[in-house]
């Protein structure tokens, strides 16, 4: 058989700045500045032609950066990547522009791919069709869900026919039906003798779906071969991690950390196609590297000085190019004394408070004017969605008031005043996830809130936890963390943090705080998962 990709010493590193400036320090001085983080090391690996790989690992162990390097999205720091034939990366709003519609998204992909125009309208229908998204394929990509995007983007890549597929979590999201529809597709790709590389964490699905698994730990291979030998070993190591003890777990992540912020040894490689390793040219031509650093160095240090004496002097600057007449009415001018003016009273004005509600009941309609009667339902809306009220308005039948709001889309729309209610008190986020992070051992679940707001790109796989989900908006910025807790006793947490803003029945639970909202699932008296949400800030961004 044939290799259709080939990785030889692959490594990715990225600089890691705690603020902006330290970019430019990192631009200046001749050692660099900023923390190295490896989030590949030595990857050796061979996919050949008909292969199902599935990729596997806990998150932050460098899957996400492996598959963007087989579809050519991002290139390695050193060794080689070679790839025969056609890459095509599936992931959540991968490729998609937010600004396009869905429909125009597909030409200019297969635009982009190559395809004529006559090939476009032909494909089109198919596409179209299998995406499943109705009338939202002509609206702007940034008004999609993040499970509309994945069947966009999804859609397209099957459609396009490559001859290799890369599928990044893209089955994560959405529902069971559509799930089913991409294997079907891609179990054709497989009878095809298509490569396919399936990264998910549901091992589940990597057991039905691929022959042979990649499991990544810590951004070197662990283990790779056939999928009876490599996930039983996953497997084992998982249980054996969720076994230690809550400082086990954080010496273990330290060493971690600490392996990936320095390049481990690895072998010269023999094939010299590849041509000459870092080291290797470090040591033809050091001299010239070390200048170069020197002349790099001197020449920021001399933008420095230069600014600052500009920027000091401008006004010694300016009126040596001016009239001699000029500068002396000018100096006069400083020499009198300036009068203030008169300071007027400033009336002090409060910003009103917002009126912040929440729905409290399972679910309920939300309607486009203010009665039963002739109004019109436009959406619902679930347990936990906040509203901020603009206006009330007696119901012209009932013994009611409607609230008018505005949903996401800026448009105005009406409740019933039964179906929400006013929240007290926010709580301590920090504290409240704190004191999750005490109950399941889980370092790092309070940092985690720093990822809302970010974009995908934005977010490096350090920042992303074990059993943690990010949803993105409609802009591809994080805005809902979803957390697996896999079973907290109810009497332990509610020991720890209070009583719940909210409850519906016995299994829902809010938390309301000052920048997010936490909402807990619960069965048989346990905690099983935890979904954060930012809290509502303006009348249409919900």
């Amino acid at each position: 058989m044939s290799a259709s990709v080939v990785l030889k010493n692959v490594t990715k590193k990225y600089k890691m700045y705690k603020k902006t400036s330290d970019k430019l320090l990192d631009l200046a001085l001749p050692s660099g500045y900023g923390k190295d983080f490896y989030a590949l090391q030595n990857i050796n690996f061979e996919a050949q032609k008909g292969d199902i790989i599935g990729i596997i690992g806990v998150n932050g162990a460098g899957k996400s950066t492996i598959s963007n390097l087989i579809s050519g999205v991002i290139p390695p720091t050193s060794g080689s990547v070679k790839i025969n034939g056609d890459a095509a990366l599936i992931s959540i709003g991968a490729g998609l522009n937010n600004e396009l519609s869905g429909r125009e998204n597909i030409e200019l992909k297969c635009l982009m791919l190559g395809f004529k125009k006559q090939e476009i309208e032909s494909l089109m229908p198919e596409i179209i069709d299998f995406a499943d998204i109705g009338e939202f394929i002509d609206q702007p990509v940034k008004k999609y869900s993040s499970g509309m995007k994945s069947r966009l983007g999804f859609a397209i890549s099957v459609n396009i026919d490559p001859d290799i597929l890369v599928i990044d979590e893209a089955l994560s999201v959405g529902d069971k039906i559509f799930a089913q529809k991409c294997l079907d597709k891609m179990n054709s790709f497989k009878e095809r003798g298509k490569t396919i590389f399936f990264i998910s964490h549901s091992i589940s699905q990597v057991k039905e779906f691929c022959h042979k698994a990649l499991w990544l730990e810590a951004g070197e291979i662990r283990a790779y071969g056939p999928i009876e030998e490599v996930v039983p070993q996953y497997e084992k190591f998982i249980q054996e991690y969720n076994k230690m003890s809550k400082e086990e777990k954080k010496q273990f992540n330290r060493q971690v950390m600490e392996k990936r912020s320095v390049l481990q040894h690895a072998p010269i490689p023999t094939d010299k196609s590849m041509g000459p390793s870092r080291t290797e040219k470090a040591r033809k031509k050091p001299k010239k590297k070390f200048k170069l650093n020197i002349f790099r160095s001197f020449l920021v240090l001399v933008l420095f000085v230069t600014a600052g004496a500009l920027y000091g002097n401008w006004n010694h600057i300016n009126s040596f190019f001016e009239p001699e007449e000029k500068v002396s009415v000018a100096k006069q001018e400083e020499e009198q004394p300036v009068k203030a003016p008169p300071v007027e009273p400033v009336e002090e004005t409060t910003v009103p408070e917002k009126d912040l509600r929440y729905v409290h009941i399972e679910a309920g309609f939300v309607r486009d004017a203010p009665n039963l009667s002739t109004s019109t339902k436009i959406t619902m809306m679930y347990f936990g969605d906040p509203i901020i009220v603009e206006e009330t308005l007696k119901d012209p039948e009932g013994d009611f008031q409607w609230l008018k709001f505005k949903l996401p889309s800026g448009q105005d729309a009406w409740i019933s005043e039964n179906l929400v209610t006013k929240v007290g008190t926010p709580i301590d986020e920090e504290k409240f996830m704190a004191s999750i992070e005490e109950l399941i051992e889980l370092d790092g679940l309070s940092e985690s809130l720093g990822v809302m707001g970010k974009s995908l790109q934005e977010i490096t796989e350090a920042e992303q936890l074990d059993d943690m989900e990010i949803v993105y908006d409609g802009n591809n910025k994080a805005n809902q963390l979803q957390f697996n807790l896999g079973g907290i006793a109810e009497e332990s947490l509610f020991a720890l943090v209070g009583e719940p803003t909210l409850q519906h029945e016995e299994n829902t639970y809010l938390y309301h705080g000052k920048n997010y909202d936490l909402v807990l699932t619960s069965q048989n008296g346990a905690f099983t998962s935890l979904t954060v949400k930012q809290v509502v800030q303006e009348n249409n961004n919900l």
